[in-house]
């Protein structure tokens, strides 16, 4: 049997520049079959990942937990802070 860790690393969703549907039909992939999935994004996709979470916590049961946090991006000449999230779905026991 895997273990936790490598399990919630094939559970995560990288949300980008693809459709929405694309990330959802993922997400509900994921709930089915390993009963998690971890929506991620930084930046101007982090309004994609929330519609990705709220459309798979209405298609199925499941329970939420939300992460933000801030990523230091460096350049050559400056260094600024991007906002990220993360978004963990995890199926209701029924």
């Amino acid at each position: 049997m895997p273990k936790e860790g490598v399990i919630e690393r094939e559970a995560i969703v990288l949300v980008g520049k693809k459709p929405t549907a694309v990330y959802l039909a993922r997400t509900i992939m994921l709930l089915a079959s390993a009963g998690m999935a971890i929506i991620k994004a930084r930046g101007r996709f982090i309004p994609k990942a929330i519609t990705v979470a709220v459309r798979a916590l209405k298609a199925s049961s499941c329970n939420c937990e939300v992460g933000i946090d801030e990523e230091a991006i460096k350049t050559d000449e400056q260094e600024f802070l991007v906002p990220k999230i993360e978004i963990k779905l995890v199926k209701e026991e029924q």
